[in-house]
């Protein structure tokens, strides 16, 4: 207890910590946001994680922090900090900047697939060739004659599945590149149940509880925030309504990393579910493909 107490008894290590109780960050970011050296974010992380209050995930220049939650002593100092943040002076101002941070995450993601020609996209899709293991595991949780979401539709090639059962399908994807492609594959299919909307995961341009069931199909590792983007979902859903999520386990290729132009590499199935629960869902159904490279989880808005 003394250990912790001494770590969170400096105002820079308290602003590290109720940054990172709002979602992960690098090194790189914690400096830019708070405006210190890299030694000197270093230092204090150091200390943060000698005293168990933060976790490292990842290698080199891919590793996050993240707000331990695994004592339930810690977590209950950190809920009571988070909770009264506003006595922290400067919080307004880091919390600006960290929203500043995600902005600049977003915005690589759609610079990254803006810029894709059309050989580069097939490139990225076959590098993720285990669709045909996950497809009917999609399909049988669309519910029939719903109005159906794919955020982060890319070139809309996970449309046509959607529709086999929805009766309207409306996909976001932040990539006016994307749309593009998407929609002229909509234009070759002639099917006018379909709906495009330029928009971001985090901030869907969606009223809330309107759709049946969402799809978030290899998006989460390209949003800049995670865990938004799983809450963003939960808001426009309505009750009992369905939240496919398929995404990629943990990697540590940085290659692959940067030909994918993938922001997180990759999840574990504690992290996502954490995320769903804490948006509010249900799991219901968590399974592995791909020689356990994917995940895919099925959860729930309300009890049904």
């Amino acid at each position: 207890m003394e250990k912790i107490f001494r770590a969170l008894a400096e105002k820079n290590r308290l602003r590290i910590l109720l940054l990172l109780e709002a979602g992960p960050l690098n090194v790189t970011e914690i400096v830019t946001i708070l405006g210190l050296s890299q030694s000197n974010v270093s230092h204090h992380l150091k200390l943060l994680l000698d005293a168990e209050i933060v976790e490292r995930r990842g290698r080199g220049n891919w590793s996050f922090y993240h707000a331990s939650k695994s004592n339930s002593f810690v977590s209950s100092v950190v809920k009571s900090a988070f909770e009264h943040r506003e006595l922290l002076s400067g919080f307004s101002e880091d919390m600006r900047q960290l929203a500043s941070c995600y902005s600049e995450r977003r915005n690589a993601s759609t610079k990254f697939f803006n810029s894709l020609e059309e050989g580069d996209w097939k490139s990225i899709s076959e590098g993720l060739n285990y669709a045909d293991e996950y497809l009917p595991f999609i399909t049988n949780k669309i519910p029939d004659d719903s109005t159906a979401l794919e955020i982060g539709c890319g070139d809309g090639s996970m449309l046509p599945l959607l529709l086999g059962k929805a009766s309207e399908v409306i996909a976001v994807d932040n990539s006016i590149e994307m749309l593009n492609r998407a929609r002229k594959l909509l234009l070759n299919s002639s099917d006018e149940r379909i709906f495009l909307r330029l928009g971001d995961a985090e901030h869907l341009p969606l009223g809330d509880g309107t759709v049946d069931f969402v799809l978030m199909h290899m998006l989460l590792h390209h949003a800049g925030n995670p865990s938004k983007a799983v809450k963003e979902a939960y808001r426009v859903l309505s009750d009992n309504g369905v939240l496919v999520l398929i995404d990629l386990t943990e990697y540590h290729d940085l290659k692959y990393k940067e030909i994918q132009g993938d922001l997180w590499s990759g999840f574990s199935s504690e992290q996502i579910t954490k995320y769903l629960i804490e948006a509010g869902f249900k799991v219901t159904d968590k399974q592995l493909f791909g020689n356990s490279k994917v995940l895919g989880f099925v959860a729930l808005k309300g009890n049904r």
